[in-house]
């Protein structure tokens, strides 16, 4: 049974970077699920009954782009001497600076943003699922900082995650659109790490 659940999984990202690298070459809507099934070396039912449908890949290649943040939250809770905004501002830069490296993130990006707006309840994931998930990964991280006794006053482990979360979500939201004349490396990462320093203040 535990190979079975392995060898799950490993179908499960071996569909899903085949799904990515063909996104990112040709374009979400040039390719189908037919080509993502070979290029995965599995049927289209196994992508099927991975991922329902071509949504659901692009929704599952957004959500791993959570995994630095959750890993960095999990960390954190099992580390304290680590410097938690330290760790969080690189994870921060890490992110957009690999984002901004490859033009295709950007398009890819762009489709996933677009697809937030158009979904519905009764239809498809509207983004709103990623947003919890991530302010829940800032929440773990700020609790450790409030734990230390160095998160200062008058915030809060959820206002500080919910602070960054907004920050975080409409920096990247506007340089996907391309509506402000600005790249995440270095104004948007500069912007996140004045509001992280506002935190370094000592506790009181």
């Amino acid at each position: 049974m535990r190979r079975t659940k392995e060898q799950a999984a490993e179908t499960r990202q071996e569909i899903l970077r085949a799904a990515e690298t063909l996104f990112l070459q040709k374009g979400y809507s040039a390719v189908s699920l037919e080509e993502v099934a070979a290029a995965a070396g599995v049927t289209r039912g196994a992508v099927h009954w991975h991922f329902v449908n071509k949504q659901g890949l692009l929704f599952a290649i957004r959500d791993e782009m959570q995994l630095p943040m959750r890993d960095l939250a999990e960390q954190l809770s099992l580390d304290r001497a680590c410097a938690p905004l330290d760790a969080l501002g690189d994870v921060i830069t890490g992110t957009f600076t690999r984002l901004q490296a490859d033009p295709r993130q950007r398009a890819l990006l762009k489709v996933l943003h677009q697809l937030d707006f158009a979904a519905s309840d009764d239809e498809t994931d509207d983004g709103t699922i990623f947003r919890q998930q991530l302010q829940a990964s800032l929440f773990k991280i700020f609790d450790v900082i409030d734990r230390k006794g160095e998160l200062p006053a008058p915030w809060t482990s959820q206002s500080a995650a919910l602070a960054l979360s907004v920050v975080l979500n409409g920096l990247v939201n506007e340089w996907v659109r391309g509506k402000a004349d600005f790249e995440l490396i270095p104004d948007a990462s500069a912007i996140v790490q004045t509001l992280l320093d506002a935190w370094r203040v000592p506790a009181r």
